[in-house]
This record gives structure tokens, sequence and C-alpha cells, in this order.
């Protein structure tokens, strides 16, 4: 079993931060922990694939004062809230995607005249009566180069540049698709005391 873990000081730190929390708090986030979660699934090599055929999970650790006297009922709004969280992600990844595709086909257009002119260009300066020095120069290197320009934005866009965002997308899905499970944490001085007490034994 795969286990992503998240420990939050209250509820609220799932999917905010308080920086002025910094200045107090030795614990104090600088990432929500939806996006340390998310982040930490976007490092893996597959992302998109739960270990474990689906027995993975998300843990999120709460003080036990915090959980009050429903347990219960925290975890099911902080579950609630993570799948708002990764579904509205999706829809920013989404219109992302879609922005780039648009762009993509729009580079299209002076990217297909670019490259059709330099490949008709190279193709004259590769004629037998040319000088070889003119071949090279110009036939096998300036127009062939504004040639591929031409296309190498467009095709990088549609096919190499996006694929953050699918990486992304289907990190989210992986998410959404995870049981949660909310487990009490001791204080930082019940720690300390459990700690010294092993030590003095």
């Amino acid at each position: 079993m795969s286990e992503l873990v998240v420990h939050l000081g209250r509820p609220e730190d799932l999917v905010t931060v308080e920086p002025t929390d910094l200045f107090d708090d030795d614990l104090a986030r600088t990432v929500s922990g939806a996006e340390e979660m998310f982040e930490e699934l976007l490092a893996r090599r597959r992302p998109g694939r739960l270990h474990g055929r689906g027995r993975d999970r998300i843990v999120m650790t709460l003080p036990a004062a915090t959980l009050g006297t429903d347990p219960d009922a925290v975890a099911a709004r902080l579950a609630a809230a993570l799948r708002r969280w990764c579904g509205r992600r999706l829809e920013s990844v989404g219109r992302d995607a879609g922005l780039q595709r648009r762009l993509a086909v729009a580079a299209l257009r002076p990217g297909i005249p670019l490259f059709l002119v330099g490949l008709l260009f190279s193709t004259d300066f590769l004629a037998p009566d040319v000088p070889e020095f003119f071949q090279e120069l110009l036939g096998n290197g300036v127009f062939l180069v504004i040639a591929w320009i031409g296309l190498w934005y467009p095709l990088d866009s549609l096919f190499f540049a996006r694929l953050p965002l699918k990486r992304q997308r289907r990190a989210l899905e992986a998410m959404m698709a995870m049981p949660v499970e909310v487990h009490p944490r001791p204080s930082a001085e019940r720690v300390v005391a459990s700690d010294a007490s092993g030590d003095g034994g």
C-alpha cells in the first residue's frame, strides 16, 4: 500500500496557508496540504498509476483537539474539500491545455508558409548548377533551418509542451480516486514527553 501523508495544524491548512503564522509557528506552511500532496504525486515516476492496484490512500493527520467530538464529520469535510480542490485544478489544467492547443494551431498559419518557402529555396540552392559553397551554406544550411523553424514551434506546442499538463491531469485524477483517512496526532508537548520517557526507560 502506498500513502500520501500530510500533517495539518488545522482543517483549513488543507487548502489555504497563512503566511503570518511563520512568525510564531515552527510548523507553519508555505503551501497548502493539497498542493503538497499534488507536488509529491507529480514527483512519482507514474503519477496517474496507483500502486497496489488501487490500494493507495491519502492520510491526513490533525491535532486531536481540532477533531472535536465528531472526527468523522471533520474527515468527510476534508475529503469533500480535497475533491473540490482537485476538480477546480482539473478545470484550470483543461483551460491551459485548450489555450496551448489554440496557440499551436494559430502558429501553424505562419509556420506552414515559412516551412514551404524555406524548403523551396533550400531545394533551389541544391540544384547541380549551384556552386558547392552555396549549396552547403544556403541549401543545406540557412533555408533548411528556416523551413524547420516554421514547424518546430507548432509541433512542439502540440506534442511536447502539453506533456506537463497531461501529467498534472493524471496526478489530479489519481488524487480524486484515492480514499481519504484522517488520523488524530498528539500535540507537540505529548510527543516530546513520550520521547523523554522512552529515553529514560
